[in-house]
Formats: structure tokens, C-alpha cells, sequence
């Protein structure tokens, strides 16, 4: 019987000691994004369970504690004022999300609130129009802090103060000075999003995480078979796994075979 063989080809083996360390770590690093994402969908849930709490204690919370807190507003928002985040897309539409600046009487503090999803126009020629409702509110929202910097096409350059604002992003620093100047500091550096069901709001459903827990288990089962497929070739190509396979096929053959053979009779 002939013995397993192992022949190194220095091309196949420089290939799987390339890719296969890098595969799997790809595939734990989805792992730990899933883990990560469920985690943050938990403490969403949890928060929202909780009493609303003030803007002045919210205030007084460290940045990340601050996210998806539930907070009570009692004021009024600022006439004609008006932020817009470009390119908001919901069931393949085109839109944007609207905030309005909210003043709270209690804390004395300005904010933007998110008011939810409006549709837009998607040759960007013109801006929806969105009523800013008047008169002293009640209002219920969530603090909103995303998980990192956000994308930028170009950094954004405002010479004035012009309502309805076009803006990338909510968290633009080039934003927050802007409104600093029109408002003084009594700005919280927080965007609050309207919960549901609260009045003066529009479509309302934003996503906790962009990517799911189970499709981040899904890209990293992707990566573990691609690990897989890579050492099932390796041990293919580098030893002769598979002709001791078919030898083993042909002997067990002709052993049968033998077995069941009539003996002949003697004369």
C-alpha cells in the first residue's frame, strides 16, 4: 500500500500562507461586527424601556451614554428654521431627513430635532417645502449619536445662514458653528430624533444598525468557506490525497472480487 505524500509546490503554498491566515481573520472580524451590532439593538431596546430624562440631564452625559436615551422636550421650534440631509433613501426613493432647531424652555438649550423621512427631488432642482409648526410642544424623542465619523463627499462650506439648509450630514462641524453663530452656545451638540406617534413628524424608521447582526454571520460563514475551499485545495494539489483514494477503490475491488469467487472442483 502506498504512503501519503506531501509535495510543497511553492506557488500553491505561498498563496494559502497569504490568504487562508487572512480569510479566517476576515471571518471573526464579521463575528465580532455582529456581536457588536446586537449589542447596540440591546442597549436600544433597554433605553427605550426607560423613563424619558430631561435635556438638562442628558446634558450632563458623557457622549456615548447619550445614545438612543429617551428625552422629554417642552418648547417651541424656531420659525422657518429648517436642516435638510441630503440623500436619504427609503424603499429606493429619494428624500431627505428634515430637522427642525427646538428650543427648550426648561434647559433654555437649542437642538435639532429630526422630524423623519420626507421624499425629495431626486435631479436635486428643488427642495421640498416643510412647514415649521408653531406654538409651545410636548414632545418625546431619542438621542441619536452615530457610531463614527459620517462619509463626506466634499467638506462642507457655508457662507450664511439660509433656510431650508442643504446639508450632508447632521454632525457637520462647519453646521454646528453655523448655528452657534445664529443661536450662541446654547446649542446641544446631540441631533434628537422624534419618536413615533409624537406630533409635528413625518416618516419615522430609521435603522438601529445599517447592517443586521445575521447578515454580518452571513459574510462571515462566506469567509470560514472560502478558508475551507482554500485547504481543501491546498491538501489536493500538495500531496496524493486522491490517487491513494483511487487505489484503495481498485484494491478493495479485486479483494471482492476473490471473495466471491467459486472455488473450482478437482477431478
Amino acid at each position: 500500500m502506498s504512503a501519503l505524500k506531501l509535495d510543497l509546490e511553492w506557488r500553491t503554498t505561498l498563496m494559502t500562507l497569504l490568504l487562508f491566515p487572512g480569510l479566517i481573520a476576515l471571518g471573526f472580524w464579521q463575528l465580532d461586527r455582529a456581536q457588536e451590532k446586537a449589542e447596540i439593538a440591546q442597549r436600544e431596546n433597554d433605553r427605550a424601556q426607560a423613563a424619558a430624562v430631561s435635556v438638562a440631564v442628558l446634558r450632563s452625559m458623557p457622549r456615548a451614554e447619550r445614545a438612543y436615551r429617551k428625552v422629554m422636550l417642552q418648547g417651541h421650534y424656531l420659525s422657518d428654521a429648517v436642516v435638510l440631509v441630503d440623500n436619504q433613501i427609503r424603499d429606493g426613493r429619494y428624500g431627505h431627513d428634515a430637522l427642525g432647531l427646538f428650543f427648550d424652555q426648561a434647559s433654555g438649550q437649542y437642538l435639532l430635532l429630526n422630524r423623519g423621512w420626507v421624499p425629495g427631488d431626486s435631479s436635486r432642482r428643488s427642495v421640498p417645502d416643510v412647514e415649521v409648526p408653531a406654538g409651545d410642544l410636548t414632545l418625546t424623542a431619542t438621542a441619536y449619536v452615530p457610531p463614527g465619523d459620517p462619509y463626506l463627499l466634499a467638506e462642507e462650506q457655508f457662507s450664511s445662514l439660509e433656510w431650508p439648509m442643504l446639508v450632508q450630514t447632521v454632525s457637520s462641524a462647519a453646521l454646528r458653528e453655523l448655528l452657534h453663530r445664529e443661536v450662541g452656545e446654547n446649542l446641544l451638540a446631540t441631533e434628537l430624533r422624534l419618536l413615533p406617534g409624537e406630533p409635528t413628524g413625518f416618516r419615522r424608521d430609521w435603522p438601529v444598525v445599517n447592517v443586521s447582526p445575521e447578515k454580518h454571520q452571513g459574510y462571515a460563514l462566506q469567509w470560514f468557506t472560502m478558508a475551507a475551499a482554500l485547504a481543501v485545495f491546498f491538501i489536493l494539489r500538495s500531496t496524493n490525497i486522491l490517487s491513494l483514494g483511487r487505489s484503495s477503490g481498485s484494491t478493495d475491488g479485486v479483494i471482492e472480487t476473490q471473495a466471491h469467487k467459486s472455488p473450482e472442483k478437482k477431478e
